[in-house]
């Protein structure tokens, strides 16, 4: 019976930390396209300005 128990227990640990490891890398995603996006408006306004200019 404790074997049973000591492997639910692990399986369970398993689960919790394979969630943990998806939802710290869909964060990881949504900050990266954040960023991605933030970049992309700077060098759209920069090629804008510089486009202005001449």
């Amino acid at each position: 019976m404790k074997k049973y128990l000591v492997i639910a227990f692990l399986v369970i640990v398993a689960i919790i930390i394979a969630v943990l490891t998806f939802i710290v890398g869909a964060i990881k995603i949504v900050l990266g396209g954040i960023s991605l996006g933030v970049m992309l408006i700077a060098l759209l306004i920069v090629w804008i300005m510089w486009k202005i200019e001449d």
